[in-house]
């Protein structure tokens, strides 16, 4: 009996194996024969206007690997690569959990371009899971190629400028420069990084920088070297922002290019002084002030009473007219649109009436009106050409007409121009004179004994046609005086844009 127990039980397993559970076990056993393994396909690589990689595939120690020549005098336009998450998969369909993806910059931007499509092998193993045939194989398809506007050798002239002129302060900062039709030829934010960093075991550039690893980027709080300026910082923009209500002015017919307005050094509402920063610093006043003075002297006076003249609303109306408080649409991810106040939002946000001096700290582009370096590089060459283009690392997307009256906008060139010939603001620029356009800013930001944000604009005409003038905007975080500070930065790739 025991002999039959045993046996029964073990012809029912046997039966349980092969019949109920055969095509199972059977398909386990094929699996184990066959497998699908994914093909990650090469990235599409990056380049300058001129064909120079700013992205590519290299072999490095027998491996594929993303390389970044140009190291951290790149990163703020080609971003870095790192683990996917659920958004970068949603967002690109033919992605997978272990690939790479763009996580910042251009490599974000263009993922679903530059990724490619990956291929599939269905390979055939031995037991031991040693590779015996490819059965079948769809070869993946390579990322398009990704041509920028960049001047490469332009960039690293640009980036270099702003961070060894300031490194030993510990400066942060942005520029841009970029043509009036919307192309970005350089654009760069300081402190930077090595996007190389982010690539597993990968190679340094040249262009290394500071920063040795990941973890020490992450905890410089002060640096913030992830956080691209450029683009993404809110500053009050000081006095490069005058040629909003200066344009404002003329165009309504408030001012023409003779109205005189006298500077006065200062003016009092109740207990609140409004002064002039030429009086402030050097005790004197500058008489009688028409437009074009004003603007190349930055002469307070002049704008309060422009602001005034406008009207709060106006104002307002016109700098939203220039594109402030509102994103550029350029190509990069992150980018912010800074903040036009209104007198709506003061009352409802802060619970205070806005009053006369509210519009005249705006009318000197300060008070709570917040602005980014690539809305500020897009306000000045709107106001030098008339056209509203949004800037653009790739390709371009077309102009929109302002309708401004030409005699305007020659009145602020003529400004712009005073302000960089002898007895303007901008005396690190005078060896241009009459050859480029410019307009300082000096923004200031916290206490007293906090240092103001230095900013500069700066037009280089190139031929008849406005859309190829050149705009380079600089701003220095906390570093003073824009005609001081911001100036002497931009002058350091004046002698490679004269010559192109």
């Amino acid at each position: 009996m025991i002999l039959v127990l045993v046996m029964a039980m073990v012809f029912s397993r046997v039966f349980f194996l092969t019949t109920v559970m055969g095509d199972h076990f059977g398909d386990l056993a094929h699996g184990n024969m066959i497998r699908k393994e994914k093909l990650d396909p090469i990235r599409g690589v990056i380049t300058d206007r001129f064909g120079k990689p700013l992205a590519m595939n290299i072999d490095y120690l027998g491996r594929t690997i993303r390389y970044y020549p140009g190291g951290e005098t790149i990163s703020a336009i080609v971003g870095y690569l790192g683990k996917p998450s659920q958004g970068d998969l949603k967002d690109c369909a033919q992605c997978n959990p272990v690939m790479t993806l763009g996580k910042a910059g251009l490599e974000k931007s263009y993922q679903n371009d530059l990724v490619g499509f990956p291929g599939e092998a269905v390979i055939q193993e031995t037991a031991d899971g040693k590779t015996r045939k490819v059965i079948t194989q769809i070869e993946s398809a390579p990322g398009k190629n990704l041509k920028t506007n960049i001047d490469l050798e332009l960039q690293k002239q640009v980036f270099l400028a702003l961070k060894n002129k300031y490194k030993e302060e510990g400066k942060s900062g942005a520029m841009i420069v970029a043509k009036v039709n919307g192309e970005v030829l350089a654009l760069a934010s300081v402190p930077s990084f090595d996007p190389n960093l982010f690539i597993a075991n990968g190679k340094r550039s040249d262009f290394g920088g500071d920063y040795k690893d990941i973890e020490s980027l992450l905890i410089d709080e002060k640096g913030k070297p992830l956080f691209n300026r450029a683009i993404s910082g809110d500053f009050a923009p000081g006095s490069v922002y005058k040629l909003v209500p200066a344009m404002g002015a003329l165009e309504e017919g408030k001012i023409n290019r003779e109205t005189e307005i006298l500077d006065t050094g200062e003016i009092k509402i109740g207990l609140y002084r409004f002064g002039n920063w030429y009086l402030d610093q050097f005790g004197k006043t500058e008489g009688e002030v028409n437009v074009i003075k004003a603007i190349s002297r930055s002469n307070d006076i002049f704008f309060y009473k422009m602001g005034e003249a406008l009207g709060a609303d106006s104002l307002i109306s016109w700098t939203k007219r220039f594109g402030l408080g509102e994103k550029t649409g350029i190509d990069l991810p992150g980018e912010s649109g800074g903040f036009v106040p209104t007198p709506y939002w003061r009352e409802k946000t802060l619970g205070e009436k806005w009053f006369l001096g509210n519009t005249y700290h705006m009318a000197i582009g300060q008070g709570d009106l917040m602005t980014t370096p690539i809305q500020i590089n897009r306000m000045t060459a709107q106001a030098v050409s008339g056209m509203s283009c949004d800037p653009m690392i790739v390709g371009s997307v077309a102009c929109g007409d302002q309708k401004f009256n030409p005699k305007n906008i020659a009145t602020i060139l003529e400004g712009m121009k005073g302000a960089c010939s002898p007895g303007g603001t901008a005396p690190a620029l005078f060896e241009y004179a009459g050859r480029i356009y410019c307009k300082t800013g000096t923004a200031q930001v916290g206490s007293k004994e906090t240092l103001s944000n230095a900013w500069i604009s700066v037009v280089i005409p190139k031929g008849q046609d406005v859309r190829e003038w050149i705009v380079i905007t600089v701003l220095v975080e906390e570093g003073g005086q824009g005609s001081a500070v911001a100036a002497p930065v931009a002058k350091e790739i004046m002698p490679y844009l004269m010559k192109i």
